[in-house]
């Protein structure tokens, strides 16, 4: 990730795609956020976006922002209603990382056509298999920790009793919310 790298986040108010805005901005990318409304789009920018693009059609805006490039990586927490569109959006031996299934899990597909796409690249990392050690969880959260010391932010955009977990659920599922949802006790 660097000066030359072109990424596009979905969920880019969310916590997770906040946070991903900041951390590739700071290496120097160029960053497309995917947002669902124009307060959305406000937070993206601020976060440090360099474009903003609803969720429809957004494969074209990409090519456009590119000039018929095409993005080097999307990161999609979206899933089944914007894998399709995060494949076309990359560009030759480009890459999808596909960490996350808000509208669904991807259906099973042809693996045919990441070849007829361009050799495309798709993984499906989870936390899990990157924090499999003592060391590893140590040396993640002293990185993480030492971003927020620098001034990475991470936006609380709700509290809820461990209680109204469903209601944080169906606040997710409805997109009506923005950054980390946080479950109290």
């Amino acid at each position: 990730m660097g000066p030359d790298t072109t990424a596009v986040i979905t969920a880019a108010a969310g916590g997770v795609g906040g946070v991903a805005i900041q951390l590739m901005k700071r290496q120097g990318a160029t960053v497309i956020g995917l947002t669902s409304s124009p307060e959305k789009a406000e937070t993206a920018r601020s976060l440090g976006a360099d474009h903003v693009l609803p969720y429809e059609g957004f494969a074209d805006g990409v090519e456009e922002i590119t000039g018929g490039r095409g993005a080097d990586v999307v990161y999609d927490s979206v899933g089944r209603a914007t894998f399709d569109e995060s494949l076309a959006a990359v560009h030759l031996r480009g890459m999808v990382v596909l960490f996350g299934g808000s509208s669904g899990q991807v259906p099973p597909f042809d693996l045919q056509r990441l070849n007829a796409m361009g050799s495309l690249y798709v993984t499906r990392p989870s936390l899990n298999a990157y924090m499999q050690t003592r060391e590893e969880r140590d040396w993640r959260a002293r990185e993480m920790f030492e971003a927020i010391d620098d001034g990475l932010r991470i936006r609380v955009g709700g509290t809820y009793a461990l209680d109204d977990a469903a209601r944080a659920h169906r606040d997710l599922e409805s997109r009506s919310t923005q950054g980390k949802l946080l479950l109290t006790f």
